[in-house]
């Protein structure tokens, strides 16, 4: 039986009873471990996997993350992947975020931010209240009497 090679290094594979291609130079492999629970030693081998389907409902990939929030604190919490497209990002709009309570959040929070400062950029009124200084004192005094208000009412 003649040695195949492997599909990282292309070095003869006693192991392997097929030639598998190597990864295109336009792809990436990511390797890593997405499970916090994995036993250390010989890892089991699996051969009914078929699909990424099936190794996602095999192995139910999940990861504990600390993040920290606006005020300098930990937030705990467990990501699931269920999916591929689950790790994707996508500028805030993919399933990562949207599966994350912490970053749907800081998502959410993002969001108004950038919608009032729009806002306050095409008022041309309060962008001018904006710029002065002693103008801009006195629209904060005001907020926070309005702001006392509504706390008071509660």
């Amino acid at each position: 039986m003649a040695m195949k090679e492997n599909f990282i290094s292309k070095a003869p594979d006693e192991e392997s009873n097929a030639k598998v291609s190597p990864i295109d130079n336009n792809k990436t492999l990511l390797i890593d471990q997405f499970t916090s629970d994995a036993e250390p030693g010989n890892p089991e081998f699996v051969e009914d996997i078929q699909n990424m389907d099936d190794a996602f409902a095999r192995f139910k990939p999940q990861v504990n993350v600390t993040f920290t929030d606006a005020e300098g604190g930990s937030v705990d919490e467990t990501l699931h992947f269920n999916e591929m497209r689950d790790f994707s990002a996508d500028g805030g709009k993919g399933k990562l975020v949207s599966n994350s309570a912490f970053l749907s959040e800081a998502k959410k929070n993002i969001d108004e931010n950038a919608k009032l400062r729009k806002t306050i950029e095409q008022n041309r009124k309060l962008r001018d209240i904006m710029n002065d200084k002693e103008s801009k004192e006195e629209l904060k005094e005001m907020l926070q009497a309005l702001l006392d208000e509504l706390e008071s009412n509660k």
